[in-house]
């Protein structure tokens, strides 16, 4: 198959099956890890996943927490949660 140019070869790259279900495996076991962390330190914390096409066309997973507990606030401890999470293997 002929691309016009290298942004859609990149796009059609980014949205295959393989790459995507790569960015799942990747964001699922990191999710699971900062699921670990949070269920010791903060248990009412939930961490959320999901996946998407940013407007260009490439795929992503997301893993997400409160801001408060990743960035902390005069009121509650900083946990850095995801930081923790995406750094270990």
């Amino acid at each position: 198959m002929a691309y016009a140019s290298n942004g859609e070869l990149i796009r059609a790259v980014m949205q295959s099956p393989k790459v995507r279900a790569k960015l799942a495996e990747v964001a699922d076991r990191k999710a699971a890890t900062a699921r670990q962390i949070a269920a010791v330190e903060a248990p009412d914390v939930v961490i959320g996943r999901y996946d998407g096409t940013r407007p260009k066309g490439r795929s992503y997973a997301r893993i997400t927490a409160p801001a408060d507990y990743e960035h902390g606030t005069a009121n509650l401890e900083r946990r850095r949660i995801l930081g923790r999470a995406v750094a270990a293997r």
